[in-house]
């Protein structure tokens, strides 16, 4: 069998991303080792659909089962909780490893792991596909030699959307900044990679949306993102300093690009891999040619940034949050309001150790409950239902309940 082994490590829907993926990439990909705790029936489904991949898959329950077959390069698609000591694991075994954003939760797991990696001279990427996709870099060429003013960035998803053809829901059990934060990082550093964003306000808006000012060198920028809109939206605005804007709207990708006013021809991408596709195909070629990764702008060392920005904004974001709701429960608003629900739900559902509901119903299931068990966690109140102790207990125990604590007493 020729092609490289791979471990994907992972079997949560960005893990059977990835895999389908891999199937496609016969001519790179020998063997791929799947693992995933919890979803091997889900696996098993998931390649009989597809012609000529149940022969090349091998589902794992283990990660260690995986080690002990030798992989020859590794993709980290577990849930974010889990990258730092997963890509440990790896490491340690000298497996060059990608890791889907965000590498960590935190900037001191972030540098630990990059420090491994350098120690052991084993490769670290960080799955931030957007430093390498070419609609992006076409874009931002167009306005090379004028300097930017001020920057708009706006990504946002409905809460359910068929992509693909397939059904996707947003993720509850990934913080939405550690979610997508390292995409909008991605996109200030392409504009400007002599500065890191500074932070300035961040401002919770309806339905969980989330706005975030800050500076990037000479340029003061405008972030909004949230998981619960009604169509998906990217957007990158520039406001250059020559008095020109310059636009690109790429929710249906390369996009449509606007250069002061008028609509230039976007990149022809015709025959090519889609941005993903082209992240996981370059780093194969990369191992298969035994070439340093030293150039990559996916190399972690490189990305701390992306860490850095999120821990700050989800710091800052989680008193904000509970500080909005204390002050909407205040003035008489329930607490399954959309939008207190929204922040609470945002907030509490990371910390779980759950799976991601796979259902529209099942996720409203979790939302109620967990709604319920906030409410229930005021040391005021008197908890009935025995089964919503471990949760309450969690929730007491978080950030953003102290936060909630001090708000209601202020």
């Amino acid at each position: 069998m020729s092609g490289l082994t791979v471990a994907l490590v992972g079997g949560g829907r960005w893990g059977r991303t990835h895999a389908s993926i891999l199937a496609q990439l016969s001519d790179r990909v020998g063997r791929v080792l799947w693992v995933s705790r919890h979803n091997g029936e889900a696996l098993n489904a998931f390649l009989a659909d597809r012609t000529g991949a149940p022969h090349r898959f091998t589902p794992l329950a283990s990660l260690d089962a995986a080690l002990a077959l030798r992989p020859d390069a590794a993709i980290v698609a577990t849930p974010a909780a889990d990258h730092a000591g997963t890509a440990e694991s790896l490491l340690r075994r000298d497996v060059p490893t990608l890791v889907e954003k965000p590498l960590a939760l935190s900037v001191d797991s972030a540098k630990g792991l990059v420090d491994l990696a350098a120690e052991r001279n084993v490769p670290l990427l960080v799955g931030l596909h957007l430093l390498s996709a070419p609609f992006l870099r076409h874009f931002l060429g167009l306005c090379t030699g004028r300097a930017v003013a001020a920057i708009e960035l706006e990504w946002l998803d409905p809460e359910q959307e068929t992509r693909h053809g397939i059904v996707k829901l947003s993720n509850l059990t990934t913080h939405k900044v550690d979610e997508i934060i390292p995409h909008l990082w991605s996109m200030l550093h392409l504009i400007d990679d002599n500065a890191e964003p500074q932070l300035g306000a961040v401002k919770p808006l309806a339905q969980g949306a989330v706005e975030v000012e800050l500076g990037l060198g000479r340029s003061l920028a405008v972030l909004r993102f949230g998981r619960r809109a009604v169509l998906r939206k990217r957007l990158i605005r520039l406001e250059l300093r020559d008095g020109g804007r310059a636009e690109l709207d790429f929710t249906i990708e390369p996009g449509r690009i606007f250069i002061d006013g008028v609509e230039l021809p976007g990149l022809d991408v015709g025959g090519k891999l889609g941005p993903l596709a082209t992240e996981l195909a370059g780093f194969l070629d990369v191992i298969r040619a035994g070439r340093d990764f030293s150039s990559s702008p996916q190399l972690a060392s490189r990305c701390i940034g992306a860490v850095e920005l999120a821990e700050a904004v989800r710091t800052r974001l989680i008193a904000e949050e509970a500080q909005a709701v204390s002050a909407r429960l205040a003035r008489g608003d329930e607490m399954k309001d959309p939008d207190i629900s929204a922040w609470i739900i945002d907030n509490v559902a990371p910390l779980l150790d759950i799976q991601e509901p796979r259902t529209s119903d099942l996720r409203q299931e979790l939302a109620d409950v967990i709604v319920d068990a906030v409410e229930a966690a005021d040391p005021t109140a008197h908890v009935h239902h025995d089964g919503l102790r471990p949760l309450i207990a969690t929730i007491q125990q978080s950030d953003f309940f102290r936060h909630l604590t001090l708000s209601r007493l202020a």
